[in-house]
């Protein structure tokens, strides 16, 4: 019973404890591993002023920089007679491949074509691509321009809206969560276990106490007994001695 409770409390004991490790490890990962910057591809004409619109803007962006980098291809060689540029074919590709995941958007017939990671692929003009890129961050970018310059498929996920909207830094806190709240469980379950058993010792001890005390009440009444016992064989044996006497 004490090895079992010794168990028990070395088990709450870990799960009181887990939790601020768990927790530790976390920040230290966080604040110690920086990720790879987001390659924010531009696929461009010279002389395309919205091309360089996007560009001003994307520099304006407070992540710029810190998680992201602007790399620009050429798409045409300028945006009047749209002669093709050194990077046209791996632009028709990389459009090609996003198109076949559902980026109605992603064209390599107008200019700027924009791709972020394997989020956002589209041939136009938008101020709203921070989201794209900072979930691209957190996600690990794919960078699947330069996996197609390399190879002929790459891995796309299927497209989805939701990726512009900016959900915060993936830290996997629910799985964190879940973790502490399973251990403060197991805690209170090991808790309550031994509580019962010390509920059940105490009660054990309650029972025996009664039965040594009726023990030793017998044994005063034995000790009692036995003088009154001795008192009778005296007499006893001083009459036993008197009549011995009368007769001589």
């Amino acid at each position: 019973m004490k090895r079992l409770k010794k168990i028990l409390l070395l088990v709450l004991a870990l799960v009181l404890v887990m939790p601020f490790g768990v927790r530790a490890e976390e920040e230290v990962t966080t604040i110690g591993a920086e990720l790879p910057k987001v390659k924010v591809y531009i696929f461009e004409a010279g002389g395309c002023p919205w091309c360089e619109k996007e560009k001003d803007y994307l520099k304006g962006l407070s992540s710029y920089g810190e998680k992201f980098e602007i790399v620009t291809k050429e798409l045409y060689v300028d945006h009047v007679d749209w002669a093709e540029g050194k990077d046209y074919e791996l632009g028709k590709k990389v459009a090609e491949a996003f198109q076949a995941k559902g980026f109605t958007d992603a064209a390599y017939t107008g200019t700027p074509f924009v791709v972020i990671s394997d989020m956002y692929a589209a041939a136009a003009y938008s101020e709203d691509l921070e989201g794209f890129i900072l979930n691209a961050y957190d996600d690990g970018d794919k960078d699947i321009v330069s996996c197609l310059e390399e190879n002929d498929e790459c891995q796309i996920r299927a497209y989805n809206p939701d990726n512009a909207k900016y959900a915060g830094a993936k830290d996997n806190s629910d799985t964190i969560a879940t973790i502490i709240l399973l251990l403060v469980v197991a805690g209170i379950v090991a808790f309550t276990v031994v509580s019962r058993h010390s509920l059940k010792d105490d009660e054990v001890k309650k029972q025996e106490e009664p039965k040594e005390e009726k023990k030793e009440e017998k044994k005063e009444e034995v000790k009692k007994v036995e003088p009154v016992k001795e008192e009778k064989t005296e007499k006893e044996t001083s009459k036993t001695s008197k009549k011995h006497k009368k007769r001589k």
